[in-house]
């Protein structure tokens, strides 16, 4: 059963945010390193992790969307991941390195049932391409932490992230978390 959290969501409505609706995104991700609840980094500094729904779009106050999630993960268990080859994403003139994850059948059914939830609530992702069969889970390498070919790592928890915290394009912010059963 999955561990439920304090996670402060419940106060984050519409006439909460000082952001317009249409500027405020989200994403969700399982870190590989603990990272507390309220903690706010640089874009370009980011916790090491897998990023389980890339960025979009949702009404948060009209669904209930967080606690829709921690519903469907309730019994999900953990899920252990292997490092694959390096990689480059994105445009030439912005390169970013990471490192491939192994797409298992449990990690792509994670993905799939946290999407599936997602689109239900009506939300818009930003790259759709990258999601469903277009899903490649990967680690972007950071500054100050990576993972290497053959590493293992272990998905236990699904974070959601703030992309446009206080109006900032360049912050993001940890709102909370589901852990895994």
């Amino acid at each position: 059963m999955a561990k439920k959290q304090d996670t402060g969501l419940k106060k984050l409505t519409k006439s909460s945010r000082s952001a317009p609706q249409f500027s405020q995104k989200w994403c969700l991700v399982s870190f590989f390193e603990r990272v507390p609840e309220g903690f706010e980094f640089h874009r370009g500094e980011c916790p090491l992790h897998v990023t389980l729904a890339d960025t979009f779009a949702a009404e948060w106050k009209s669904t209930g969307l967080f606690e829709e999630l921690e519903g469907l993960l309730t019994n999900q268990k953990s899920l252990k991941v292997v490092a694959s080859d390096d990689a480059t994403f994105g445009p030439p003139n912005e390169p970013v390195k990471v490192t491939i994850l192994d797409k298992t059948a449990e990690l792509q059914l994670l993905h799939e049932r946290i999407i599936k939830t997602l689109k239900s609530a009506g939300a818009v992702f930003n790259n759709p391409q990258y999601v469903g069969p277009g899903y490649s889970p990967h680690s972007t390498v950071q500054k100050h932490a990576r993972l290497h070919k053959d590493d293992t790592a272990t998905i236990d928890s699904v974070t959601l992230i703030d992309m446009f915290p206080n109006g900032d394009a360049e912050q993001r912010r940890v709102l909370g978390s589901i852990k895994f059963a």
